[in-house]
């Protein structure tokens, strides 16, 4: 009897660790498509969900080839391509119950037409 109980006591503590761990991290971008006027502003916006402290970062993807990391929260100027230096930059809102990561782009221009990506961990 005492294994049975150990066993079902084992068995309960898994199962429950298991629930913890199922805990899904998330991104959501709702648009699928933005249009912004070359010179015009424009800000993607990134709802997430995540159980601990969010490390967020921004990606590009331009047609044909690989996803290149913009920028993340902490990123300093001087470590962001030279390509987006100084036009973009990202807003972080975590206080309200819809955490959002914002990437602003400051005077579009054509060669910012691409697929952009927000993750909550360097993912390259």
């Amino acid at each position: 009897m005492f294994f049975a109980a150990e066993l079902l006591y084992n068995c309960v503590f898994c199962f429950l660790f298991s629930l913890e761990m199922t805990q899904a991290n998330s991104v959501t971008q709702h648009f699928k498509s933005i249009v912004v006027k070359e010179t015009h502003n424009s800000t993607i916006h990134c709802q997430y969900e995540t159980a601990s402290i969010p490390t967020l970062f921004w990606y590009i993807q331009d047609p044909n080839q690989a996803p290149q990391l913009i920028l993340g929260e902490f990123t300093q100027n001087d470590n962001i391509p030279l390509r987006f230096r100084n036009r973009f930059s990202v807003s972080h809102d975590k206080k309200n119950e819809n955490k959002t990561f914002q990437l602003n782009i400051n005077a579009a221009v054509l060669s910012d037409s691409a697929t952009y990506f927000c993750a909550l961990s360097p993912t390259l």
